[in-house]
């Protein structure tokens, strides 16, 4: 399996109406977007992709689709549901079809339910998958409602300790991540966070696995870039904070899908419903506060 790190794309899925199916003839178009514009690699079917939204037959079709085009970037897979049975078939679908890691947010349908009731849910889920198996750990608690805390982290880690592979830290809380980064150096931590990608590079995270990237993966690579390469890390995500600041958190994936009008040649593309597209004055708002933060 390839070397999972860099700057990785939450990416988007596409929809031919709010209520229609999902367009996968507009995928391979798409990763050769998200390739040109660097990126190391793509996680589908997550929060940003609306994988929640799709049933488990329309998210294997995707996965297959996005991992007939990956070209030269690495393929993570989002494979959580509210069902303990459908996590275990779609986690287990996505590693044998090739997937170099799968990503499972908690169960968010019961609403605060114990630790142990969390750390059994993902040891069930371990049991079902191949030893060679890459897992990672899914903390967006403002989207679930479920936190992943050090005591899920460390009865997984006595009870499954080569099959954790790592953690995408969403919760926007730098504390957090450099918690977890210290804790757990045997560990891949990731940002889910545009605001903390150079934060988490600094820190020593494995990289970011970001929303902006979906649209806008030339201005998360210029963080990555300079970071590296000793160049202006501090103005590259100045300019990366102040796009996100103008995102909509609770509809980013119209936000993104409006934004690729003007950041790629590809056609436009619809939410799915409970999400509703952009309004036309917020995409042009949207468009003129990218056009004035990459202009200056």
């Amino acid at each position: 399996m390839a070397e999972i790190g860099g700057v990785i794309s939450a990416m988007l899925t596409p929809f031919t109406s709010d209520v229609g199916p999902v367009d996968y003839e507009w995928i391979p178009g798409y990763m050769r977007f998200m390739e040109q514009g660097g990126l190391h690699g793509v996680l589908c079917l997550g929060t940003t992709g609306e994988g929640p939204s799709m049933s488990t037959a329309e998210r294997e079709r995707v996965l297959d689709v996005v991992l007939a085009n990956k070209g030269g970037m690495f393929v993570m897979a989002g494979t959580g549901c509210a069902a303990l049975t459908e996590t275990i078939a779609l986690s287990r679908y996505a590693v044998d079809r090739g997937a170099d890691a799968v990503l499972v947010m908690p169960p968010f349908y019961i609403k605060q339910p114990s630790e142990l009731g969390v750390l059994n849910y993902y040891r069930a889920l371990a049991d079902s998958l191949p030893a060679e198996s890459r897992l990672m750990l899914y903390h967006i608690p403002q989207v679930t409602g479920v936190p992943i805390t050090p005591p899920i982290i460390d009865g997984l880690l006595e009870s499954h300790p080569g099959l954790f592979f790592g953690m995408k830290d969403s919760s926007g809380d730098w504390a957090n991540s450099a918690m977890l980064i210290a804790r757990y150096p045997q560990l891949k931590i990731f940002t889910g966070s545009d605001r903390l990608v150079s934060s988490a590079l600094a820190g020593g995270a494995a990289g970011a696995i970001t929303a902006l990237a979906s649209a806008f993966p030339h201005m998360v690579r210029a963080v990555y870039d300079a970071h590296h390469a000793g160049g202006d890390v501090a103005g590259a995500q100045d300019r990366l904070t102040r796009l996100r600041g103008k995102v909509d958190p609770a509809n980013t994936p119209a936000a993104l899908k409006a934004a690729l009008a003007w950041t790629s040649s590809l056609p436009e593309t619809s939410v799915r419903l409970p999400l509703v597209a952009l309004a036309d004055d917020a995409a042009a708002a949207l468009h003129a506060a990218y056009q004035e933060i990459v202009g200056g």
